[in-house]
C-alpha cells in the first residue's frame, strides 16, 4: 500500500491543521445553538440542559432570509464539514479508504436529514439543510483537490 506524503509540509501538521479545523467547525456550529437558538434541542431530550446555556442566550429575529440560513442552516452545515475534516486528517494518507469512509459519512448524514421528514423521528426535515451539506462537502473536495492535493505525493 502506498503512503501518501505532503511535499511541503510535515503530514502530522497537516493532520492537526485538519483536526484543529474540524474541531473550529464543530464548536462553531454550537456557539449558533448556544447563544441564538431557543436551546430545545434533541439532545436535551436524553441529556438535561446545562443551567448556564440560558444565560448565553441571545434571542435573534428570523424577519430575514439571512438571518434564518445563519440559525437554522449553517450549523448543520459547519457539523457536516467537521465531519468531512476529521475523515480527511485521519485517513489523509490513504486516499481510497478516506473516500470509502467520508461516502459513508455522507450517506448517513443524507439518511438522518431525510429521515426526519417522517413525524416518529426527531427533528425537523429541510432542504436547505441538505443544500448546505452539499455545499460544504463541495467546497472541502475543491480546496483539497486545488491546493492539498497537488502538493501530495503518492
Amino acid at each position: 500500500m502506498k503512503k501518501c506524503v505532503y511535499k511541503n509540509f510535515d503530514n502530522k501538521k497537516l493532520k492537526a491543521a485538519y483536526l484543529i479545523a474540524a474541531l473550529a467547525l464543530f464548536f462553531g456550529g454550537i456557539a449558533i445553538y448556544a447563544f441564538f437558538r431557543n436551546l430545545n434541542m434533541v439532545l436535551f431530550r436524553f441529556f438535561p440542559k446545562p443551567l448556564f446555556l440560558d444565560a448565553l442566550f441571545i434571542p435573534a429575529k428570523t424577519d430575514s432570509v439571512l438571518t434564518s440560513l445563519f440559525l437554522f442552516n449553517l450549523p448543520d452545515g459547519l457539523w457536516f464539514l467537521s465531519g468531512l475534516l476529521l475523515i480527511r486528517a485521519l485517513w489523509l494518507e490513504n486516499a481510497r479508504w478516506g473516500m470509502v469512509y467520508r461516502g459513508i459519512f455522507c450517506a448517513v448524514a443524507l439518511a438522518i436529514e431525510l429521515t426526519q421528514f417522517f413525524e416518529n423521528m426527531p427533528g425537523t426535515f429541510d432542504l436547505l439543510d441538505l443544500l448546505f451539506m452539499g455545499f460544504f462537502a463541495f467546497m472541502e473536495s475543491i480546496i483539497f483537490n486545488s491546493f492539498v492535493k497537488r502538493s501530495l505525493v503518492w
